[in-house]
């Protein structure tokens, strides 16, 4: 995935080594005492974005965890204002090695760009199925719908609107896969749970186990058809849209599809779209 912001990022984080501040705690042996750095220099370094990850990087601090520092019994006797500065500058190592610091900054700061990119991939489908005049219900704002395992699911698409207490009839699903032979079977697993949670919960699926006395059996395409059989058409239906190359993902579709109705890829964006619209068409003529 093109992150241009991540470049910029690089080279901007990169410079930090000639902040006056930083410059002032580098060590005879090339090491950096971030632990010197005064209350007043964390704040003002934690106010720009490259510096700010940088010393989460250092601290081994993230967001969530930051936040929860800053409400430890010992930060309450600091004045809000300094309350952050002071739970990262407690924190932050006596002795660090500089590169490796900012190779930790880029990773945090990766993740949070690619966060941002699967927000602007779902805002990207949301327009096109509100082009189209598909009612599917998508964040902003994000709709909640009551599980057991995960008391309340997000799902990236779902309809009709749980706010109105009516059970869901699809369940959408979008995963951005960077890397499929690595990603893919998590993510896939995670879906499968949804899906069988969701037609235990809101459908009538009438699962029954198979029993099979010899392991080398499942590996036979039948087993899959058989599980599909108790699953397919029982509401809601469950569809994942995984953005990554069918080549490289096709082998997974059966097993997947085992468990949840439909798997599309991103060379199949219009068959996905298509089948939403007939899924909700199918139910409101019902």
């Amino acid at each position: 995935m093109p992150l241009p912001e991540l470049e910029e990022f690089r080279r901007e984080v990169a410079l930090l080594r000639d902040d006056q501040a930083i410059r002032a705690v580098r060590r005879a042996d090339g090491r950096y005492a971030l632990s010197s750095l005064s209350i007043d220099d964390v704040a003002r370094l934690l106010h720009h974005e490259p510096s700010y990850y940088l010393l989460l990087a250092a601290t081994s601090l993230n967001r969530t965890s930051l936040r929860r520092a800053t409400q430890e019994e010992e930060a309450q006797l600091v004045s809000p204002r300094q309350r952050r500065a002071f739970a990262v500058r407690t924190r932050l190592p006596v002795s660090a090695d500089f590169d490796a610091v900012v190779a930790n900054a880029i990773t945090l700061r990766m993740g949070d760009l690619q966060r941002k990119a699967r927000g602007k991939t779902e805002q990207v489908f949301r327009e096109r199925l509100e082009g189209e005049g598909i009612p599917l219900f998508m964040s902003p704002p994000r709709r909640v719908v009551p599980g057991i395992v995960i008391a309340g699911r997000k799902p990236d698409g779902v309809w009709p609107d749980p706010a109105t207490g009516e059970p869901p009839v699809i369940y959408l699903e979008i995963k951005r896969i960077r890397r499929v032979a690595d990603d893919i079977q998590k993510r896939l697993y995670e879906l499968a749970e949804a899906s069988l949670e969701m037609k235990l919960l809101y459908g009538d699926a009438p699962l029954t186990g198979l029993g099979i006395g010899d392991n080398r059996d499942v590996r036979d395409e039948s087993t899959a058809l058989r599980l599909r059989q108790q699953v397919a058409g029982v509401r809601p239906t469950v569809v994942g849209l995984f953005l990554c190359p069918r080549a490289e993902a096709e082998r997974y579709r059966l097993g997947a599809e085992a468990l949840i109705d439909r798997i599309f890829f991103q060379e199949e964006i219009e068959d996905c779209i298509a089948f939403i619209s007939q899924t909700i068409n199918e139910h409101g003529a019902d």
